[in-house]
């Protein structure tokens, strides 16, 4: 009988053990983990902080409400499930592991086939702090219950986070939310979420944050953490900070200490190597999930994705292949998504840092626009930022923000990058077209005819957070109606040209100085900007994504 041992119980595991079950139902399957818990729904532990999911076992549940309890693998998938009990040692030369059960019994597991799904572990902070119940990271269950417990007992009346990713974001907005908490979010780079997003639409979930009462601090270095009594004191570049209780959320690594010291490759990017069949170095040993890394079909190059919905599908590649079936995993662009106070982010593919660092040339377009016709009382602003690259006109990214539709164009997006599709192919994207939930041209369609006019008509794109440099040095030409000027009012020397007179108050222009067109959206500011440029303007450009994403007045 065939053995199998999965090291780790969570999403990569556990849905390797459930697939390999249904191709080969003889094949004896060990599942081994460290933590009290398998296969829970780690990205639901904010909620579960907050209080807005009741119990824990929700986020191990299936749809049917079964807890997904070892019990529950063994008589339903007939899996055995190892809680609290660790693997100490991988011996690939022999086939076996050893492991540690929590009563520190040790045995030996051998198996024909190994899978590794150890998952990713908290970065350690760069600074000092002392070990406290009020200071932790959240990472796993014990995390999220610790902090409830305290909420709960009305021990904790302001939290500060540091870390402004994903994890801190979701928790800034739980915390404040559900339990009234004041927060103070720190984040090291110039903007949060900075590897999915760009200023532009990081400015907007900055502000939404602070009108919520969230206090957002940005290019801010944490230098030490003390207690004295149960007051923290977070020292930083820009003052100290006294909290109740500190989350760490600095971000996460590929758990993979226990592979390196087995002989186990590792990649550039510190994560466990696999090639496309999600194979390691040895034949019978393979890897998936938040530990390993794989191709960026952006970048062409190595990285690491701690998401779960890669980690569910590499795990039905991993059982394929140790069923005999031809199955591969080609790579990712990182799509991912968070909603904060009933507004959704949403990025796939690369920034504009990544590019920078990947040393790629490109452009970018910026637009807001409706998710449905304007005339629709539930038609909701969105905001976008799309890069591609210059010379190709190849997609990098897209990043979006708003109320309403988001991740359904991300995700056509997203098919679009792991295609090489250039700008061009936003054009021909077809979608179904109703009012109550979409226009007649969706905002795929208009982020491509946005940058086909720009390369078209050599019209320079402003982006929202460069505005304060431009409007020093260029002609700024407000094209919108007296009214739109009145209720966003434009705080800087500017020309008003009506956009719908346009052509008699031309003479207002010097069209050999430079022009910079405004207005409330950015298609008439593009399509003056392409009037001006016919009619001989040297320099023109115009404010993409219009003086409502300048003020992210979603």
């Amino acid at each position: 009988m065939k053995k199998v041992v999965i090291i780790g119980g969570m999403a990569a595991g556990c849905k390797t053990a459930a697939r390999l079950r249904r191709l080969e139902p003889d094949t004896e399957i060990v599942i081994v983990e460290k933590l009290p818990f398998v296969s829970f729904g780690a990205c639901g532990m904010p909620f579960f902080a907050s209080g807005e999911v009741e119990s824990f076992d929700d986020l191990m549940s299936t749809a049917w409400g079964t807890v997904r309890t070892p019990e529950f693998f063994h008589n339903a998938k007939n899996v055995k499930v190892l809680t609290e009990t660790t693997c100490t040692k991988i011996v690939p030369e022999h086939n076996f592991v050893e492991i540690v059960d929590k009563f520190g019994k040790k045995s030996i597991l051998s198996y024909d086939f190994l899978v590794v799904a150890a998952g990713s572990k908290p970065i350690e902070p760069p600074f000092g702090y002392q070990q406290s119940e009020r200071i932790s990271f959240f990472h796993c269950p014990t995390d999220a219950k610790k902090f409830r417990q305290l909420a709960e007992q009305g021990k904790i009346s302001n939290a500060t986070i540091i870390g402004g990713g994903f994890v801190g974001c979701e928790l800034a907005e739980a915390v404040t939310s559900l339990w009234g908490i004041d927060v103070t979010l720190i984040e090291k780079e110039n903007c949060l979420l900075s590897r999915s997003f760009d200023p532009e639409i990081s400015n907007v979930l900055n502000s939404l944050f602070q009108s919520n009462g969230i206090n957002v601090l940005v290019n801010t270095i944490v230098n030490q953490i003390e207690q004295k009594n149960d007051t923290l004191i977070v020292h930083t570049s820009k003052g100290n900070i006294e909290t109740d209780y500190v989350f760490l959320t600095l971000g996460v690594k590929p758990n993979v200490e226990l592979a390196e010291k087995s002989g186990i490759t590792l990649g550039a990017c510190g994560g466990i190597y696999v090639d496309e069949t999600l194979r390691t170095n040895f034949e019978n040993l393979f890897a998936a999930g938040d530990c390993i890394e794989i191709n960026n079909l952006v970048t062409h190059k190595k990285d690491v994705f701690a998401l779960g919905s890669l980690a569910n599908r590499q795990g039905r590649v991993v059982a394929d292949n140790i069923a005999g079936l031809a199955s591969t995993f080609k790579g990712a662009v990182g799509s991912i998504s968070l909603k904060v106070f009933d507004t959704i982010f949403a990025s796939t593919g690369i920034s504009t840092s990544c590019c920078y660092k990947d040393s790629i040339s490109f452009s970018f377009a910026c637009a807001s626009f409706y998710d449905r016709p304007h005339y629709y009382p539930e038609a909701k602003v969105l905001f976008a930022k799309a890069l591609y690259e210059k010379e190709s006109g190849r997609l990098l990214g897209l990043q979006m923000c708003g109320k309403g539709e988001v991740t359904r164009y991300v995700d056509i997006f997203t098919v679009l990058l792991e295609r090489g599709a250039t700008y061009k192919d936003l054009l021909d994207v077809e979608h179904c077209y109703t009012p109550p939930h979409s226009s007649p041209l969706n905002p795929l369609n208009y982020l491509g005819g946005i940058i086909e006019n720009q390369e078209r008509f050599g019209i320079t794109p402003v982006s929202s957070v460069e505005f304060e440099k431009y409007r020093k040095e260029w002609n700024i030409v407000d094209l919108r109606k007296e009214n739109e000027i009145k209720e966003m009012p434009l705080d800087c020397e500017f020309i008003h040209i009506d956009y719908d007179n346009w052509r008699n108050e031309i003479q207002k222009l010097d069209l050999g100085s430079r022009i910079l067109c405004v207005c409330q959206k950015g298609p008439r500011s593009l399509e003056i900007a392409i009037a001006l440029k016919h009619l001989g303007a040297k320099k023109v450009g115009y404010l993409a994504g219009g003086l409502q994403m300048l003020n992210s007045a979603l």
